[in-house]
Formats: structure tokens, C-alpha cells, sequence
């Protein structure tokens, strides 16, 4: 049962995840609005591509601890484990989707691992192995997809209360959707080309195939 206390908590969650690191280091360092840079995702990769490697990596830490804080201070204020779960995904909500930024923000990876490091950390490892594919494969935007959808499953074989694995697929579909809506990006009038751009939006999280530049494109 939902109470007052856990409302105000996931409000202040939702809150707290609104706030995006990588658009306020983009505004700091080069004056840009990183909604309309490369994939006009507005988290560490896409800030990565515009400013640089170590930026990327502050972000994505600052990203990190702050999925990390909301469901970390829930448990510390003795909440039970449902609004701990809930705490995380309120965070992920603000993140992907920032009151500060119209409603815009990242697809929440980064955020996700802080969020699982208070949930359940085997699932930051199994993750973080599923995510070092990409540097041999390639392939970053279509293993990071099915690495959360096969996060409820992980979940599950782990033994992970049951809060945990309904919170680690509702994490897969929040990612999904984001990546889906892609912060409102146009879609062709065409119907098959726009059904083709919503797959690649989901698996590969990109707008167009994988030859042609999307991350690295500039202002648009």
C-alpha cells in the first residue's frame, strides 16, 4: 500500500533524477544545448561524442551516484524493499524523462547501475559483463538492449526478491520506451521507413543504419 511518506519520497526521487549532469557539463564547457548535438540523447555517451572521453566518464559516474542516492537513502531511512525498488525507478523516470529539460533526458544506463548497486549488485556484474561485449563485438546499442531485457531473468536465477525482478523489468521497458520516443525526434511519414526507424530505435538505438553517422553528427 502506497503511503504519503512514499509518494514524497518518489517525488523527490523523480526530482533528484531530473537533474542531468551531461547537459549542465555541456552548457558549462562549450555553451551547447546537448539536445541538439549528435543523437540529441542527453546523457554521458552523447556527451562523450561531442566533448571527449573524460567528460563521458564524469558523466557517466555523476550519473551513477545519482541512481545510486534515492533508493540508497530509502533504505537507510528504514523504508521496505518495495519503495526501495520504487525510489530507483522514480530516479530513472527523472532521468530519461527531466521536468528541468521539457520532458527530454537520457536512456538511463548509467543510472541503472547505480539503482541496481542498492537493489541487487550481482546485477550491476552481470550487466557490466554484458556491457564489455560491445568493445569486442561492436555492436554497443543492440547487447545494451538485450542485456536489460534479459535483467528480470538474471534477476530471477539470482533469487532476488520479487520486488527486484518486477523493478529490473519495468527497467527494461522504461529503456525500451525511451529509446522508442528518442526525446521526440521526428519520424518519417512514411510508414515502413517508420517502422524500420522505431526498430533500429530500439535495438540499436539510432535513427538510421549502422554506416551512416548518427552519434557523431553535429548541431541538427
Amino acid at each position: 500500500m502506497l503511503t504519503i511518506e512514499t509518494l514524497l519520497l518518489c517525488l523527490g526521487a523523480y526530482l533528484w533524477g531530473s537533474l542531468s549532469p551531461s547537459y549542465f557539463i555541456a552548457r558549462w564547457r562549450w555553451d551547447i544545448d546537448l539536445r541538439r548535438y549528435g543523437s540529441g540523447n542527453v546523457g554521458s555517451t552523447n556527451l562523450g561524442e561531442q566533448l571527449g572521453l573524460a567528460w563521458k566518464l564524469a558523466a557517466g559516474l555523476a550519473d551513477v551516484l545519482k541512481g545510486l542516492a534515492p533508493p540508497l537513502v530509502a533504505r537507510w531511512l528504514g523504508f521496505d524493499l518495495t519503495t526501495v525498488v520504487l525510489a530507483g525507478l522514480a530516479t530513472l523516470v527523472g532521468h530519461n524523462w527531466s521536468l528541468y529539460l521539457g520532458f527530454k533526458g537520457g536512456r538511463g544506463i548509467a543510472v541503472t547501475l547505480g539503482v541496481l548497486c542498492i537493489w541487487e549488485f550481482r546485477l550491476v556484474l552481470f550487466l557490466l559483463v554484458c556491457f564489455a561485449l560491445p568493445h569486442v563485438l561492436g555492436w554497443g546499442g543492440l547487447i545494451s538492449m538485450v542485456a536489460l531485457a534479459l535483467l528480470a531473468p538474471a534477476a530471477w536465477s539470482l533469487q532476488a526478491p520479487l520486488p527486484v525482478i518486477a523493478g529490473s523489468a519495468l527497467i527494461a521497458a522504461l529503456v525500451a520506451l525511451k529509446r522508442l520516443e528518442a526525446n521526440r525526434l521526428p519520424l518519417p511519414v512514411d510508414l515502413k521507413e517508420r517502422l524500420a526507424v522505431l526498430w533500429r530505435r530500439l535495438w540499436l538505438d539510432r535513427d538510421v543504419p549502422p554506416d551512416q553517422p548518427w552519434e557523431k553528427r553535429g548541431r541538427f
